[in-house]
């Protein structure tokens, strides 16, 4: 048992971007797993921790810290190795431009892809679907050129932009490999076909020394 706890909802792209940090890091902690259907992250019990009823919550000691950029930051200040937002100026700066391009272009359309797939209401949404994989269609070509050249998204090593990044990459496959999706075309499953080089770059990630340590238990 640790002093370091992390509450989690599987699944969740924020969490998992922390679960494969401290993994990076071997940084050992307890996973807490909320459920999500039962709603555990809006219980009185949950919102004493984080008020806000979300997750990634991460609690180290008596040190507790909300949202996942701001414990990604935390856990690199308190182990700064491997560094995951750089060591030079320009490092950094590229690492975020690579976090902001995701939250800005890239985040939004995934779920808009993936959240009626997940609810089995392709049919329904298929305009949306549709549109938003062209969106998607187009971040993921900036990566494939990014990646052609370099072995991970901002530079020659694992930074906090893949940490944030392959999640996405990850829910946008879940959703884009189903069955009811096939019928819609979207050009992005499987990866490799459309996009190598992302499709080699999640490789590396997946053949991390501890990435299975951080894989979504209800995926497995």
């Amino acid at each position: 048992m640790t002093a370091r706890e992390l509450y989690f909802i599987s699944g969740s792209p924020p969490c998992w971007s922390v679960m494969l940090a401290l993994e990076v890091k071997g940084l050992a902690y307890t996973p807490r797993r909320l459920d999500n259907a039962k709603r555990e992250q809006k219980s009185p019990e949950y919102l004493a921790i984080n008020p806000r009823g979300q997750v990634p919550v991460l609690i180290d000691g008596d040190i507790t810290v909300c949202e996942t950029l701001a414990v990604l930051s935390y856990l690199d200040a308190a182990t700064p190795a491997p560094p995951l937002f750089g060591t030079s100026p320009i490092e950094t700066a590229k690492i975020w431009q690579s976090i902001c391009d995701c939250d800005g272009n890239l985040r939004e359309p995934v779920g808009q892809i993936s959240r009626p797939l997940f609810r089995g209401k392709a049919d329904e949404f298929i305009d949306q679907i549709t549109g938003a994989a062209e969106t998607v269609r187009d971040e993921l070509s900036l990566y494939e050129t990014m990646l052609q050249d370099n072995g991970w998204l901002a530079g020659d090593s694992l930074s906090a932009a893949d940490l944030i990044v392959f999640p996405v990459i990850m829910q946008l496959l879940r959703a884009a490999g189903r069955d009811d999706a096939a019928p819609l075309q979207l050009a992005i499953y499987p990866l490799a076909d459309h996009f190598p080089n992302l499709a080699g770059w999640v490789n590396r990630i997946e053949a991390l020394p501890r990435y299975a340590n951080a894989y979504p238990p209800h995926w497995k």
